[in-house]
């Protein structure tokens, strides 16, 4: 039986050529009638308004020097919304290395003050802690019907949001939100595109850092090298100040608390684990 995707590909009259590893949507490299590789990814209609903004954004840090791929654009049919993209040049590494964690860091350096309009992420996010926003992949509900540890790390985190004060974060930078070590195609040592962008809005990009910083802390020794490691909690420590980083470690961990209670409960255990040990000194020391 085809899936959802292989039928859309289907109905846009573009060739699969096979599923893309790794995400936890799924992404299906296709070619187009004109021979071009593509990759294409599909969404629920009523994410059409937050997909079209977030290749707004990713246009906006294109042209400030990020590699994003282009064309990146946006479709809809009666029953789904879809991305396509240019297939760039270049593999998830392995390991992610020095120079790469070097080259995200200066492309994260063009997304401060890319969306001068601003938007309301501060008070979103304090919001988020205290009660749950599913726009902002944080809903309490699961991580409650969960119980034990995760719940009593969600008291912590709902804690840390009630005694925050949304004008330590910033409204008028680009937001990736997963900017992480898997999240980039690279030839070598060169970062070639950064993906996965279909998240993206208004914010505070320091939120970025600290979920790349959490990624290396859990990875560093396997597919982050210890050098890319220090360099990465090195330049995190120096841009985020500790009022910020309380909370937006925090919404970190209720992310990863509330995907895995919702998605893979497989994985709870070992994600409190690493929330306790990665994010949660942030707003307990």
């Amino acid at each position: 039986m085809l899936t959802m995707e292989e039928l859309l590909a289907r109905e846009l009259g573009l060739d699969v050529i096979g599923r893309l590893a790794g995400g936890e949507r799924g992404a299906l490299a296709v070619e187009a009638p004109d021979g071009a590789a593509v990759v294409l990814k599909v969404f629920s209609l009523d994410e059409e308004a937050g997909v079209a903004n977030a290749l707004e954004v990713a246009a906006r840090v294109r042209v400030r020097g990020v590699p994003v791929p282009d064309p990146y654009w946006m479709g809809t049919t009666s029953g789904c919304v879809y991305t396509l993209q240019r297939r760039c040049d270049g593999m998830v590494p392995a390991v992610f290395e020095d120079a790469h964690a070097a080259q995200m860091l200066d492309f994260w350096e063009a997304h401060r003050d890319a969306m001068p309009e601003g938007g309301d992420w501060p008070e979103r996010v304090v919001h988020a802690l205290v009660a749950g926003d599913v726009q902002l992949f944080a809903v309490h509900e699961p991580v409650l019907a969960a119980g034990g540890e995760a719940a009593v790390l969600l008291g912590e985190i709902i804690d840390v949001g009630s005694s925050a004060d949304p004008s330590v974060l910033r409204r008028t930078d680009a937001m990736h939100r997963d900017w992480h070590h898997r999240n980039l195609l690279a030839r070598g040592e060169t970062v070639t595109a950064v993906i996965d962008w279909e998240a993206a809005r208004a914010g505070d990009a320091r939120f970025d850092l600290v979920l790349l910083n959490y990624w290396c802390d859990v990875y560093v020794g396997t597919g982050v090298s210890r050098e890319a490691h220090e360099r990465i909690s090195s330049f995190t420590a120096a841009h985020v100040e500790p009022h910020a980083r309380r909370v937006l470690a925090a919404l970190v961990a209720l992310h990863q608390l509330w995907f895995v209670c919702a998605h893979r409960p497989e994985r709870l255990d070992e994600t409190v684990t690493r929330a306790r040990r990665e994010l949660a000194p942030y707003w307990t020391s």
